[in-house]
C-alpha cells in the first residue's frame, strides 16, 4: 500500500519508513503549506492535510501529514505546537536557558492526520513520549533529538536513533495508523 507523507522534512519520512513495515511504501510529497498559529497539534496536522488536498491531485491515495511539539511541564507546555517556530527564531539551546532552575520534565507529542479517499474523511492518530531536557548529546536524528532524554533510557534520541524509532511519539502515532489501516483495508 502506498502512503504519501506530505512534509518537507525528509527526516520524518525516513523515520516513518523505519517504523512502518514493508507492507506500506512511504513516499514523500513536498507541498508548501501554511501552518496555522493554533494550540492544537491535531488541528494543525488536519489543516496541513486539508491544504495538501486542495493543491495536489492524488486520486485514490492515502495521504498523511503530521505535526508534533515539545511540551515542557515547567513552561506550561511551551513551546508545544510552536516548537519549530521557536527553534527557527531563537534556537534550540534557548530552551536550556529558559529551564535554568526549573524542572526539565518534558513530553513530545505527535498527531498524524490521514486522508482516506474511499471514505473521503480525515482521521487523527496521536502518540507521546515522556522524558526530560538535557544538554545536547549526539548528532543523530533531527530537531530537538540531541536535547531529549527519554524516560527510562540513558541516551538522548540524538545518541540513539534506533531507540527513537522504537519509542518515539511519532512511532506510537504511526503504529496506531498502521493498526487502523491493516484492520480497515
Amino acid at each position: 500500500m502506498k502512503l504519501y507523507f506530505a512534509t518537507g522534512n525528509s527526516g520524518k519520512v525516513e523515520h516513518a519508513r523505519n517504523i512502518l513495515p514493508d507492507f506500506f511504501k512511504v513516499e514523500q510529497i513536498n507541498v508548501e503549506t501554511i501552518e496555522p498559529s493554533i494550540d492544537s497539534i491535531e488541528d494543525i496536522a488536519k489543516s496541513e492535510l486539508q491544504q495538501v488536498l486542495e493543491k495536489k491531485e492524488l486520486e485514490n491515495s492515502c495521504i498523511i501529514a503530521d505535526d508534533s511539539g515539545l511540551f515542557i511541564e515547567s513552561l506550561n507546555g511551551f513551546p508545544g505546537p510552536q516548537t519549530s517556530f521557536f527553534d527557527e527564531k531563537v534556537g534550540k539551546e534557548s530552551i536550556l536557558k529558559l529551564l535554568e532552575d526549573k524542572s526539565k520534565e518534558a513530553k513530545f507529542r505527535a498527531a498524524i492526520a490521514l486522508y482516506e479517499p474511499e471514505l473521503d474523511e480525515i482521521k487523527i492518530f496521536t502518540g507521546s513520549a515522556s522524558g526530560k531536557i538535557v544538554e545536547p548529546r549526539g548528532s543523530k536524528g533531527f530537531g530537538y533529538d540531541p536535547l531529549f532524554l527519554p524516560k527510562n533510557h540513558d541516551k538522548t534520541w540524538g545518541e540513539d536513533s534506533d531507540y527513537k524509532d522504537r519509542n518515539s511519539h511519532r512511532q506510537k502515532a504511526l503504529e496506531k495508523l498502521q493498526d487502523y489501516l491493516k484492520n480497515n483495508n
